[in-house]
Formats: structure tokens, sequence, C-alpha cells
């Protein structure tokens, strides 16, 4: 469905309602604490998108655990509006799971007032190690999972997160996460959903956009108050009856 949305429709899946803007797409909204990001295919994209998006509506830094493919300066640049965007990522990262838990018990120290958002992709990882104890790896993860909850809530940022498997062991990541953002390509672009979002609009060119059907829902149920409620009286059944 291709249609040309006029102001009072483009409200609904945009970020501002400046017209000069109206054609750029809405990201979710980070909000402090931990937030569990999910999909079924390469998370890089994604991630990347929002921790890049977070870093520029606050005008911060970002400290980012690095962990094999994640947070390479490539993946990075491929979407970043501006490469000096590199200078305000601080990224450490751990090979394996001392390493990790170091990192994680590290930042406290390293957290101040210019951090925008803490990045930890795969958070489970490292955890997984084969040579650890029984139960170590559960214990190392969820002191990780506890540390980076409490940095979230004390500085009031957000702390966006991956799994790298969705199993039993990485549950408490799950249980711990304030919000979950579910992340899905299209055929007509990117969709990101959560509890208070989803992606209802995809800009197309020329001015054109592409529409989902939760988009009309939703100018519907906006327009409902406008509408009132239908009714039908008995007369009007009985003729439609004959």
């Amino acid at each position: 469905m291709v249609v040309r949305v006029f102001p009072v429709h483009m409200a609904l899946g945009m970020r501002n309602d400046d017209p000069d803007r109206l054609q750029i797409p809405e990201l979710p909204t980070l909000e402090a604490g931990i937030s569990l990001l999910e999909t079924d295919h390469d998370p890089r994209f994604p991630l990347n998108t929002l921790a890049i998006d977070e870093l520029l509506l606050n005008s911060g830094s970002a400290i980012w655990l690095g962990v094999g493919r994640f947070a390479t300066t490539g993946s990075i640049l491929d979407i970043a509006p501006d490469r000096r965007v590199l200078e305000r990522i601080h990224i450490a990262r751990g090979f394996n799971p001392y390493q990790h838990s170091t990192l994680v018990d590290s930042l406290a120290e390293q957290v101040t007032a210019d951090t925008a958002i803490i990045v930890a992709p795969e958070l489970d990882r490292r955890y997984r190690d084969c040579d650890l104890r029984d139960g170590e790896g559960q214990e190392m993860l969820l002191r990780s999972l506890a540390k980076l909850a409490r940095l979230g809530r004390e500085h009031e940022i957000p702390v966006l997160v991956t799994q790298a498997t969705d199993d039993e062991f990485a549950a408490p990541i799950q249980a711990a996460a304030q919000a979950t953002i579910e992340f899905c390509e299209t055929a007509a672009g990117p969709r990101f959903v959560g509890e208070e979002f989803e992606t209802l609009v995809y800009p197309l060119e020329n001015g054109w956009v592409q529409t989902t059907i939760a988009f009309w829902q939703e100018v519907l149920k906006a327009r409902q108050p406008i509408h009132g409620t239908s009714t039908i009286s008995p007369g009007m059944l009985a003729r439609q009856s004959n």
C-alpha cells in the first residue's frame, strides 16, 4: 500500500512534526535500565542503529563491551552520519569470561555524567565457556547482569543488550530487562516492535511513504472520537430486513 500521507497522519510513526523532516522514520526510545534487543537476523545493524541514535540524541558518549564481531568500526561507519561519532564510543573487549566480568566490574569507575548509553552485545556468550566449573558461568552472568542493571538505574541511562542464544542459560537476561525490542526485516524495510512502539511508516522516494495496516488502525483509533459511537435503531433494522 503506497499513499501520499498528509501532515495529520504523519504524526503517527514519525519522530517529530517538522514538515521538513516528516520522512525520517521513528526509532524506539531507550529508557533507563536494561533493554533487550531480540532478532532472528544479524543483530549488528539494529544494535548499532539504536546505540548511535541514542548518542546523537543525547550528545554523550557510549561504553561498549565488545564481543567478537560487535563494535567494529566498519559496521558502525556503515550507518553513522559522521565519522566523528567514533570519537564518542569507548570500546573494551573481553576475550574470556574472566576478562568480561572484570570489565563489567570496572564500569562503575568508567561511567560518568557524559555517558549516554552502555552497550553489551551477546551478554551471555563469554559465560558459556566450557572451561568454567559447573554453575560458575551462570553465577558470573547473574553478577554482571545485576551490576549492569544497577548502573542503568543509578545513572538513569539505557543499557542495551542482546543474547547470544535464547535458552534457559540466558533466561535471566529476559527477566532483568525493563523493555524488550523486537527487530525483523520486512519487504518494506526494517521493523522495530516494543511494548509501546512499532514501526508504522516506511519512507520511499519523492515524498511518498509505505504504510502498514497497524498505521491505519492507529489513524482510525485517533479519529474515533470525531465520529462518535454509531447506533442502529430497531426501525432501521426492520427496513433493512425488508
